[in-house]
């Protein structure tokens, strides 16, 4: 590809990705509520919310290997039609089953178009500017999370909360559209392995994924159960918290950059975790604005430097092999969102709000323990 058609490709991928990620995270503020409008007890929103914990687990490698084998274009259509179908789907059942079956599918879509959406950029983008071209294309999401849920909210101030569904599942209609046209860029023959060993990882990611899952449980306690936290105190305002979110996460990597390649592994997640605990900490007591605010902004914070630093940390331990050190990194980020948003649920049918977030707190909080020795503050390996 000419570097002109090259460059064009990769502004409509990521103009795409801002579509579907505007698609999916119209789904935020909605999907919580209408579960609880059709009368689900807790636990079965928390059931439904963490089927996306699923889809990763069997989705993230097989996309990989599929966006390989056809081509990202057939993996970017395929995860826009399946959030098309999933979002589409929610207003027309009641069924728990069905809809942790359409949950599934929505999260099959984020899976695949995702996976392939970064691996078509990596295709496109020479070495010595894929860092910042990979910075640029995962600002979209960023763009996408800052906007979308707060004019959702708006949205549904007028309209009906199925109204919301058709909006996504048409984001991802006009995503699919732009897709089309990304051509079969990155087309190659892998060499041959069993099927088996796509869901088996290397032993030395099993206690970084371990590590990434307790930051996800942590950060699925916000993302996922924050419009039941705002429609429960008095109607706090869930999409003005995710626009905070947006603009807080972006500034965060804006401005630790550089900062993230100057100080050890153990520092930077010990911040991030003092950072996340402090905002779940807040969230669990939060009756006002500003206290949703603030608790949003600590936790931001906390995931705009945990995040790109396990990211690379991962890819350091598998250096040969970028896409499956990826994979690793999404599979336990996104098991701790799915899993931990099925035992959050128990929680809250429990103990309430309160306790959900302070036992997502308990949870985040041990990562210290695990990354350093004693009182010490040595090192392991894995770091």
């Amino acid at each position: 590809m000419t570097n002109t058609s090259t460059q064009h490709t990769y502004w409509l991928a990521w103009s795409a990705t801002l579509l579907f990620f505007a698609g999916f995270y119209a789904l935020l503020v909605p999907l919580p509520r209408y579960l609880e409008a059709i009368g689900l007890p807790d636990w079965q929103i928390g059931l439904v919310l963490g089927a996306f914990g699923v889809a990763s687990l069997l989705g993230r490698p097989l996309s990989g290997l599929l966006a390989d084998r056809w081509g990202q274009r057939r993996v970017l259509l395929l995860g826009a039609a399946a959030l098309a179908l999933g979002a589409c789907g929610v207003s027309l059942t009641t069924d728990v089953r069905l809809l942790f079956g359409l949950r599934l599918l929505q999260a099959v879509g984020y899976v695949a178009f995702t996976t392939a959406g970064t691996a078509l950029v990596v295709a496109l983008t020479p070495l010595e500017q894929r860092g910042q071209r990979l910075a640029l294309f995962g600002a979209a999401a960023n763009v996408a999370i800052t906007m979308t849920p707060a004019i959702v909210s708006a949205l549904l101030t007028v309209a009906p909360l199925e109204t919301a569904f058709f909006l996504s599942g048409g984001l991802a209609l006009l995503t699919g559209g732009l897709a089309w046209f990304t051509g079969r860029t990155g087309l190659t023959q892998p060499r041959l392995f069993g099927w088996r060993a796509l869901w088996q990882f290397p032993r030395q990611l099993w206690l970084p994924m371990f590590v990434t899952a307790l930051f996800g449980l942590g950060f699925g306690a916000f993302f996922q159960f924050l419009p039941l936290l705002a429609e429960r105190r008095d109607g706090l305002d869930a999409g003005l918290a995710y626009t905070c979110y947006g603009l807080s996460i972006i500034a965060t990597r804006l401005l630790s950059g550089s900062w993230l390649d100057q100080v050890s592994l153990a520092r930077v997640l010990t911040l991030a975790t003092g950072l996340m605990v402090a905002g779940l900490l807040l969230l669990a007591f939060a009756d006002s604005l500003l206290t949703l605010l603030g608790a949003t902004l600590l936790i931001a914070s906390g995931g705009g430097l945990f995040h790109p630093a396990l990211l690379a940390h991962h890819a350091r331990l598998l250096p040969g092999e970028p896409g499956r050190a990826t994979a690793g990194f999404y599979v336990g980020f996104d098991m701790g969102i799915g899993a931990g948003s099925w035992l959050l649920g128990l929680v809250l049918q429990w103990w309430g709000l309160v306790g959900m977030y302070l036992a997502a707190a308990a949870v985040v909080a041990v990562v210290p323990l695990i990354i350093h020795r004693g009182g010490g503050g040595e090192r392991r390996d894995f770091l």
